[in-house]
């Protein structure tokens, strides 16, 4: 069982991410990479609500989506699908399913690549880019910043919690 296992809000076969509550700056959507704005979301005023995407690719800082919906309270499903947001803002958190589990980043996305840091649980993350299931993420650990790939099992797209799971 991983992070996004047996949940309805999650794909299975798609990168997630959420928006940063913090920003002042609006979730720009565009309908193309380097295109032309096509809506405006705002950040909306309840705690427990939030933008999350499905990212199909990325590319030079921008991500493909499939779709944008806002959670839990409040719930919209934008769509929105093939359009295109800048990288900027969008947000992970690593979540460790299991105790026992140990969370590690890799230089490169995969599991035979160089493990090059131990992550804490609900760590979150700034996502840079994505490589099919897995996203290049960077968050800072003291005064030292910290990049590499995290696979897709310990990849969370909830902001104040772990993600859910279900028997």
């Amino acid at each position: 069982m991983s992070a996004q296992d047996k949940t309805e809000i999650h794909y299975k076969d798609l990168v997630e991410s959420y928006y940063d509550k913090r920003s002042k700056t609006p979730l720009f959507i565009y309908d193309s990479f380097n295109g032309k704005i096509i809506d405006t979301l705002y950040n909306v005023e309840d705690k427990k609500s939030w933008y999350k995407i499905a990212i199909t690719d990325s590319e030079y800082g921008w991500f493909k989506i499939k779709n944008i919906q806002r959670l839990p309270n409040a719930y919209i499903n934008y769509g929105y699908e093939n359009r295109w947001v800048k990288t900027t803002n969008f947000l992970i958190t690593v979540d460790d399913f299991d105790e026992s589990h140990n969370i590690y980043l890799y230089d490169q996305p995969t599991i035979e690549s160089n493990k090059i840091h131990k992550v804490d649980s609900n760590q979150t993350a700034k996502i840079i880019e994505t490589s099919g299931l897995w996203v290049k993420i960077r968050f800072k650990v003291d005064k030292k910043f910290v990049e590499g790939w995290l696979s897709f099992k310990n990849q969370c797209a909830h902001p104040w919690t772990t993600c859910p799971e279900t028997d």
